[in-house]
């Protein structure tokens, strides 16, 4: 499925081991430095539309290292778990339409 800007819906954001354990090292950081990393991501989405699509394709152009970051953050393994944690972080409705239309790609 494709949407109006041409951008398939599907996610691409890809967790190397490498990356993955550079950020588990950075649980040693101070607490602070890592909460105020997670914040500046995720104000990285403020002036978004508030709609789940203009999220998702925001979502898409997150760098793969904050990806990873906030999936480490956070515990968390899979992208569209974080997605919606962003969503509700944002207090946007996920009604689960992008989801169904990156299965379908």
């Amino acid at each position: 499925m494709r949407i109006e800007s041409g951008k398939s819906m599907k996610t691409h954001h890809k967790t190397d081991p490498a990356d993955k354990m550079k950020f588990e090292n950075q649980i040693e950081q101070p607490q602070f430095e890592r909460h105020r990393r997670s914040w500046a991501t995720l104000k990285w989405f403020d002036g978004t539309p508030k709609t789940e699509e203009e999220f998702y394709l925001r979502f898409q152009d997150l760098p793969d290292e904050d990806v990873t970051f906030l999936k480490s953050f956070y515990n968390i393994s899979e992208d569209w778990d974080l997605f919606r944690m962003i969503c509700k972080f944002w207090d946007i409705r996920v009604s689960g339409e992008m989801k169904k239309a990156e299965c379908r790609t």
